[in-house]
């Protein structure tokens, strides 16, 4: 008999979810057979089975386990005893704060069936603590998966990253003539295209940009500019990789940036898309859009941001006036590693060789 266990995907997610089962419970599979579904903050995998013979669920889905979890094994044709008994009570999920707010004041699961809500949160147990049952008449909101991974990125952010930040004014008149003539030759090429090629260009003048975080003393600076770019379509924020952006032609880098946005459409990114990130573009160009600060992610010491193009009257020396187009381009910095003079500088110079257009 062999277990399966669910092996640990990435070096962030600390839980992820069991979206479907591929095989039915009790049905016979082969070794290297696809048998599960299971979802990441970054990106959904298929769980193989090692070996050959009858596979035994041990846990429903959808449901939340952790690395290392066993979720099923395959053996003979006897039912090995269930993790989960099916005369258990309704299932609940306690979200880590929570649990360790439990622990604090020795607050049993059993004590926290009795709140009789299927996502139990740190809230929950400051109520139960203080004596206060919650408002019956309060509508609770569970979010969906996607959502509460981003959340814990978020919240691990804010509480371990010391963040800045400025922004600079970016004059888009000669990169709007460069954008012509890219698209005649290469295809589609929008402004965040041209935008990951002038930061990548700026790896080796600003190596600590592109660093890795080790706690406050120290950070880990890894060869090339590998360029992380925000998409969301509706289906979930992702983040997926323009590799070695400093040294791939800009032809690479739009063919990638297309082919992430139909995947994200599609929901089909593979892990390797999404590994490997040491800084960050994120993309906020709604036409309405003139500022936006954003989320330096855990493994990044910087995040750059892009807003939309905006048109202003310009006032010439001969009395005339004409117009011109810009954009807002932000950056949210590690203050630990990157310093207010330093962030200006790589701003600056990004912002020089796109209006050199």
């Amino acid at each position: 008999m062999g277990d399966i266990r669910l092996p640990r995907l990435n070096a962030t997610d600390e839980e992820y979810t069991l979206i479907e089962w591929l095989v039915g419970d009790g049905a016979p599979v082969e070794a290297g057979t696809a048998v599960a579904l299971v979802e990441t903050s970054k990106a959904a995998h298929e769980l193989v089975a090692d070996d050959a013979g009858i596979l035994w669920q041990r846990t429903s889905a959808p449901s939340t386990c952790r690395p290392g979890e066993m979720v099923a094994t395959v053996g003979g044709d006897d039912r090995p005893p269930p993790v989960r008994q099916a005369s258990d009570p309704d299932p609940i999920t306690i979200t880590e704060p929570a649990r360790r707010l439990m622990a604090e004041h020795g607050v049993a699961e059993a004590d926290v069936r009795s709140i009789g809500k299927p996502v139990i949160a740190r809230s929950d147990i400051e109520q139960l603590v203080a004596g206060q049952a919650p408002p019956a008449t309060a509508e609770r909101v569970t979010v969906s998966a996607a959502q509460r991974r981003v959340a814990r990125t978020v919240s691990t952010s804010h509480r371990e990253i010391p963040a800045a930040y400025t922004v600079v004014k970016v004059v888009a008149d000669r990169l709007k003539q460069r954008l012509r003539a890219e698209a005649a030759t290469i295809g589609f090429v929008g402004i965040p295209e041209l935008v990951v090629e002038a930061i990548a260009a700026r790896r080796a003048e600003f190596p600590l940009c592109f660093a890795r975080a080790e706690g406050d003393q120290a950070a880990t600076v890894l060869p090339g500019a590998h360029v992380g770019v925000t998409i969301d379509v509706g289906r979930g924020l992702y983040l997926p990789v323009v590799a070695d952006a400093d040294t791939r032609p800009l032809r690479d880098v739009a063919a990638d940036l297309l082919r992430f946005r139909r995947a994200a459409v599609r929901g089909e990114f593979a892990e390797a898309d999404l590994a490997g990130s040491n800084i960050a573009l994120t993309i906020h160009t709604d036409a309405d859009v003139v500022h936006a600060q954003p989320l330096i992610f855990p493994e990044h010491t910087c995040a750059v941001s892009l807003a939309s193009m905006q048109r202003e009257l310009v006032l010439q020396n001969d009395g005339s006036v004409t117009t011109s187009d810009y954009f807002h381009l932000g950056l949210a910095y590690d203050h630990r590693f990157v310093n207010g003079r330093s962030a200006v500088a790589f701003l600056r110079a990004v912002k020089a060789d796109l209006e050199a257009g």
